[in-house]
Parts: structure tokens; C-alpha cells; sequence
């Protein structure tokens, strides 16, 4: 090939991977002027360079506390989706997506920057990994954890974890049409029969979880749980999989819970440790689902 002919072909080349970068983000909304600051300053923290994967998850939700919830405008007022990249507010899944987004990015690139996080993020908070329309957002965290462990991006311990005594319950996953008139968006026909689709797949849900008795005895759950694994607490709703989910973070050898916690509306460091929790909650968790950020 001759010279002349070879500059050619890598115009064309790089004309073309210019072009695909500027397509990939020219659709991103930003939530304000401050998200991609604070998502390169966050991926530009020296602590970083010698945590595990799951160390990292733990490091970002820690300093992701004080970030009020968007629940409401996301899930329950929206009845459309726009990608957003948005470090400003959250529902539960996001908050976790969010984290375990900016723990992929920081090893995706030799100098990460919120371009890394916003391919990580949409591949971790959408079905597919493409955020196209208000169903292809993850409704319910079984639905999320499935697609994101078949696409390699966390993977279930809750059978791994030594001296633990891991069950699986049944469960049929239809809480949202069964409650569709709190949810603006199902109030669309082509909304609703996709929701319906997708509840269909999860009837008999065979879910794995650890018992209260084990998760309330720190001598034998402590040791197993990672700093950043993170975690889904059965609810008792026949009809629903989780209502609260959150980051273990390790404080010497007490676990704590990074949440967004559902009484103070804000991702919140809980000052109960985790067999606490559990214990002043029982009556309303039937034991826990631990997943880990994928390597």
C-alpha cells in the first residue's frame, strides 16, 4: 500500500472513531454544571491505586453520603427516561449502579475520566446495557442483578460464603402491576404490556438468601462479607423481591450499611451495624442476598 493511499485509509479511520465519540455522548443529559467534576475528582483520588474492586465500591458510597433521593422523580413521576448522568441524586439501584460504575471505570483507563463512567453506567443501570426508553431502566433488583451477573459485571456469594447456610425462596415478582396507579409511566399501554412481559419471567423466582439467624451472628457473618459487597434484603411482600439494598462498608470488625436510607431520604451511613439492623428490623427483612462487584 502506498503512502499516499495508507494516510487516506487513517483519515477515514480516525474521522470515524471521532465521530462514534461524539455520538455516544451528544444524547447524555447532565443533572448540573458540577457532574463531571465531581465523577473525574472522585475517579482521581490517589486511596484508589491499591483497593481491591469491591474496596473501591465501599470507597465511592462512602463518599457519595449526604446525596438526597430522587425516587420519586425517577420512578414514580417519570413517564419517560432520559440518560442521565446524575452523581446528585439517586433511587437505591442507582446508588449502587453509581458505585459500582465508578469502580469499573477507574480500572477501564489509565487515567479515567466521567466518559468511562458513562458507558460503565448506562451497561450497569440498563437492561441490555442500553438506556433507550423508561422500561429498559431496572425495576426490580432481581431483574438487575440477573442481567448484570449474565453480562459479567457483579456475580451472587450468597451460596459462597463458608459456614453460611444459604436457602432460596419462591417468589412470583409482580408488586409494580399490582400498584401500576403510583407509576406515571404505566399509565402508557406500551409501558404497561412490556412491565407485564417482564413480571412473566420472574413467576416461581427462586431467590438465594441468608437467613436472619446467620446475618444477626457476627462471628460467622462478618468474616465472609468484603468491604463494598453489596447487599438486597428480602421483603415479606408477597409480590416484591427487595425493598432495601445498600454497600457493606467495614469499620474495624464491625460491618456498617451505606443506604439510601428510607426514612431520611438521603444515601446515609447507618450508625447501627449490620446484625443490629437486622435484629430492629426482623420483622420486616427475611434475610439477605450478597452481591459482589465482578473482577
Amino acid at each position: 500500500m502506498s503512502m499516499k493511499l495508507y494516510r487516506f485509509f487513517l483519515t477515514i479511520c480516525l474521522a470515524t472513531i471521532f465521530s462514534i465519540s461524539a455520538n455516544a455522548y451528544e444524547s447524555i443529559a447532565f443533572h448540573c454544571d458540577q457532574d463531571t467534576t465531581l465523577i473525574n475528582n472522585l475517579l482521581q483520588s490517589p486511596e484508589l491505586k491499591d483497593m481491591a474492586p469491591e474496596g473501591r465500591v465501599a470507597f465511592f458510597a462512602k463518599k457519595l453520603v449526604g446525596t438526597p433521593s430522587s425516587l420519586k422523580s425517577q420512578i414514580l413521576e417519570a413517564d419517560t427516561m432520559v440518560f442521565t448522568v446524575d452523581v446528585h441524586s439517586f433511587t437505591p439501584l442507582s446508588f449502587i449502579s453509581t458505585c459500582v460504575a465508578l469502580a469499573k471505570a477507574y480500572e477501564s483507563s489509565s487515567a479515567p475520566n466521567w466518559r468511562d463512567f458513562a458507558d460503565k453506567y448506562e451497561n450497569i443501570m440498563f437492561k441490555r446495557g442500553e438506556a433507550t426508553d423508561f422500561v429498559s431502566r431496572f425495576l426490580y433488583p432481581s431483574d438487575w442483578i440477573a442481567d448484570n451477573i449474565f453480562r459479567g459485571n457483579v456475580t451472587d456469594v450468597t451460596f459462597n460464603l463458608e459456614g453460611l447456610a444459604a436457602r432460596k425462596k419462591e417468589k412470583s415478582i409482580d408488586y409494580i402491576s399490582h400498584n401500576k396507579d403510583k407509576f406515571k409511566a404505566f399509565a402508557k399501554p406500551e409501558n404497561y404490556d412490556r412491565l407485564r412481559m417482564l413480571e412473566m419471567g420472574f413467576r416461581n423466582h427462586q431467590i438465594p438468601y441468608i437467613s436472619n439467624g446467620d446475618l444477626m451472628n457476627p462471628k460467622r457473618f462478618n468474616p465472609q462479607a468484603k468491604d463494598g459487597d453489596i447487599f438486597f434484603l428480602l421483603t415479606p411482600d408477597f409480590n416484591l423481591d427487595s425493598r432495601e439494598m445498600g454497600i457493606l462498608s467495614r469499620d474495624g470488625d464491625k460491618l456498617l450499611i451505606i443506604q439510601l436510607s428510607p426514612s431520611k431520604d438521603t444515601v446515609t451511613l447507618e450508625e447501627l451495624p449490620f446484625e443490629n439492623y437486622i435484629k430492629r428490623n426482623v420483622k420486616r427483612i427475611q434475610g439477605a442476598r450478597i452481591i459482589r462487584i465482578a473482577k
